[in-house]
């Protein structure tokens, strides 16, 4: 680091000092840093028996914030091991007995510390004598060396609270030098966590304040809503038309102009960051016209050779800054023929990669991939996967897949990791997960099992022995099963692996034993149940499957009534209630809070309880067309079970849905009798209406018939929702939509004949454009 201390330094010092407990000379204690010679001594037994030695915390005379921030931290948690403060010293203004130097002090330069030569999360612990020296890189590298010493003296911070203190107050940092530096260069991960700011840097994360803009940006640098009528030759042209909101045009010329002019922008706003990311829309519809599609078999018969050509040619207009592009989805496969300019990132996804075993085992295609991109560039960061997507809280035994994975990129030398999750605390092992996580990117060699049962021991006290036991045997369970572990899946899918109905119960007893374990202790008793709730999740999304059984949501009552068991609706309050007591936000990627989820189910109690006023239960469905084959036939729309909305990435099994065609169905009620009125529900996308392949239908009608020849005209019930989230955004809050026919009274019939206007194919705002869609019904009920 150059020593320009004339400018970073901060010179309005006197605050700090005073709010510091800065002496001029005095007598402090700091528990490890002793004198070699009392060392052996002290260390072990005196330290524990509170003996109180010289030592002082040292910042050099002009202080940066950087070194300001490791001597307050450093102070805060070295103090809890005193029985008094532990003061911070200006260097040269007090009488220094043993002391620990943070920064560019002089004593550090005296004593052959080259600021410049160290990188910039690196950092230095150096004995000399009895003091001791912490040196680090331009960036954060002192703050990562002062928790690295903290962590030496047994301090862990398992979570957002204060580091938890050593219970063997002991260290010998031993004599020397020791220099440390990460081999993954970029580290971060996507944990809620992340965001306090203490977190972050003791577990020696990458700041994301390192980027301008981060990744899916086509849109951000040439909005649609910007050009998309004036240039729609901007973007794809995909079957002879253009779509914008796809990706862009990379042969297009103007398209280059526009979106530098757009980057320069940008980085004028913001100047300091260094990554700039110039990356394809989170779709896969990329442009097929000629000039893109030349490109494309130009440089390897891949679409990521349109891509590199583009993305270099930005490179070259930004020269002092890394701009970042995505090999993923359709552009994970290198291209060929062609250079990549220096200052390009390659940010590499395994999004396909399935997680029952590391990626190098499950996805050997995309081991060739990061080898192909490593023959063009030395600077590569991998996009990684880390949880279930669709259920944040869903159990996912991938915990052992970590620490391959991380080594198997470094050893392929892959300098940046990017190890995505999600931003719930409560999340299914989130904690321990993010943990586990930060530890190996900083040591890609370190004991992942170690690592764990540290945190467990750390964290869960004496309840730390059964959560083990529940890793290990579903870890166990997995694996014995051979069951393929999806980023996108279900617990529904692992009903007969690791979570079958026995090894569910061995779960609920361990974690009965584990809440035993710790009832002294209400925040452990927390701790336990919130690591319960996973369990919890799974039993309820697995019970809506089944009738009858242990495990079932849902039994036969009298009549053949099927009703809602007691203890599934209590679990479904308990597990909503412990997802707002956690602060959980989400269940899944992108929507569901817990109060919408506890809607969804409270809606199927309320509606199967109701059943026995509904004169439509198990009467006669006489199709006029037909569902798709993958879904549950048309009978079913009688049969009295109710289907949930909370998972809209793949609809509870007991929708019946229709795909590229309309709803048309003639319901027979067995014997004219009195009609009041008719219902049916229709699921909607509550995240992402421009990209599922499914949608409400445009109205629904029905007509009535007593001798099944002679029907009324249609009562027309029209969706008043414009399904365009660009025009209408308030339609990603509708989760189902009631179509209600109120009948005149006196009305009498046997037959209904039910129509459900589909859009049939997806509308040309649509990111697929042209495909056939669906629509989705549970019940139809007659009252």
């Amino acid at each position: 680091m150059k020593n320009n201390k004339g400018k970073n330094r901060d010179i309005s010092r006197l605050n700090f000092l005073k709010n510091t407990s800065i002496i001029a000379a005095g007598l402090t204690f700091l528990p490890g840093l002793v004198s070699s010679k009392l060392r052996d001594s002290l260390l072990s037994s005196g330290l524990a028996a509170g003996n109180i030695i010289d030592y002082q915390i040292i910042i050099p005379t002009l202080v940066s914030s950087i070194e300001k921030q490791a001597a307050q931290q450093l102070q805060k948690y070295l103090s809890k091991l005193s029985v008094k403060t532990i003061p911070i010293a200006e260097e040269g203004k007090t009488t220094v007995i043993n002391g620990i130097y943070l920064g560019e002090t002089e004593y550090a330069k005296t004593n052959q510390i080259n600021f410049n030569q160290l990188p910039e999360a690196g950092f230095i612990h150096k004995t000399v004598g009895d003091n001791f020296i912490i040196a680090g890189g331009s960036k954060k590298g002192l703050l990562f060396g002062v928790y690295d010493l903290l962590e030496g003296l047994g301090f862990r911070k398992y979570s957002t609270e204060d580091a938890a203190g050593p219970k063997t107050k002991t260290f010998d940092p031993g004599q020397g030098t020791k220099t440390y530096e990460p081999l993954v260069k970029y580290r971060t991960t996507s944990y809620s966590q992340m965001a306090d700011q203490e977190y972050s840097d003791w577990h020696k994360l990458s700041s994301r304040d390192d980027w301008g803009l981060f990744v899916h940006t086509f849109n951000t640098l040439v909005p649609q809503q910007v050009y998309a009528k004036t240039h729609p030759e901007y973007y794809s042209l995909i079957d002879g038309k253009r779509q914008p909101g796809t990706q862009l045009c990379l042969s297009n010329p103007e398209v280059l102009k526009v979106l530098v002019e757009s980057l320069k922008n940008k980085i004028q706003e913001k100047p300091t960051p260094t990554y700039w990311s110039v990356s394809q829309d989170d779709n896969d519809r990329y442009c097929q016209c000629d000039g893109c599609a030349a490109l494309n078999e130009k440089y390897g018969k891949v679409p990521s050779g349109s891509i590199i050509y583009f993305v270099n040619k930005v490179a070259k207009e930004f020269p002092d800054k890394i701009i970042s592009t995505l090999a993923y989805w359709y552009t994970r496969k290198a291209p060929k023929n062609i250079e990549i300019e220096s200052n390009v990132n390659i940010m590499l996804c395994n999004i396909e990669s399935t997680r029952q075993a590391p990626v190098f085992v499950t996805d050997p295609a995309f081991s060739n991939d990061l080898r192909d991109w490593g023959a063009l560039s030395k600077d590569i960061l991998i996009w990684d996967y880390n949880i279930q997507f669709t259920n944040y809280i869903s159990p996912f035994p991938n915990l052992y897949t970590l620490k391959p994975n991380i080594k198997f990129y470094t050893d392929n030398q892959v300098k940046g990791l990017f190890m995505q999750a999600n931003d719930e605390a409560a999340a299914e092992m989130a904690l321990l997960r993010s943990y586990l996580i930060c530890k190996l990117m900083w040591n890609p060699d370190a004991d992942d099992k170690a690592i764990i049962n540290e945190f467990l021991t750390g964290y869960f006290g004496a309840a730390a022995p059964f959560i083990s036991q529940y890793i290990e045997s579903m870890q166990e369970s997995l694996v014995k099963s051979g069951m393929v572990l999806s980023i996108f899946g279900d617990p529904i899918h692992a009903k007969n692996s690791y979570l079958s109905a026995e090894m569910m119960q061995q779960y609920k007893q361990l974690f009965d034993k584990a809440e035993k374990a710790v009832s002294a202790d209400p925040k452990l008793v927390q701790r336990v149940r919130t690591a319960r709730l996973p369990i919890m999740y799974a039993e309820i999304q697995i019970g809506r499957t089944e009738i009858d059984t242990a495990r079932s949501m849902f039994r036969k009552g009298s009549n053949a009534y099927i009703l809602p068991k007691p203890e599934m609706k209590a679990l479904v309050n308990r597990f909503a209630d412990g997802c707002k007591l956690n602060k959980v936000k989400l269940v899944r990627e992108r929507a569901g809070t817990p109060e919408h989820y506890r809607a969804s189910y409270n809606r199927i109690f309320s509606n199967m309880e109701g059943m026995i006023k509904v004169k439509s239960f198990r009467k006669k469905i006489i199709p006029i067309t037909s569902p798709n084959p993958k879904s549950k036939g048309l009978e079913s729309l009688t049969d009295g079970i109710f289907a949930s909305y909370e998972s809209w990435q793949e609809a509870d099994q007991n929708w019946v849905y229709y795909t590229g065609q309309h709803m048309d169905f003639i319901l027979d009620l067995g014997a004219v009798m009195p009609v009041s009125s008719v219902n049916m529900d229709f699921l909607n996308p509550q995240a992402q209406p421009d990209w599922h392949l499914f949608a409400l239908p445009k109205h629904v009608s029905y007509s009535i018939s007593e001798d099944g020849n002679n029907y009324s005209e249609p009562v027309l019930i029209n969706n008043p929702n414009n399904p365009n989230p660009l025009e209408n955004p308030g339609i990603i809050k509708i989760s189902i939509l009631p179509f209600q026919a109120t009948m005149n009274p006196g009305t009498k019939a046997r037959y209904i004949k039910v129509h459900a206007e589909s859009l049939l194919k997806t509308p040309s705002w649509h990111i697929r454009s042209g495909q056939d869609i669906s629509i989705y019904c549970d019940q139809i009920v007659v009252k």
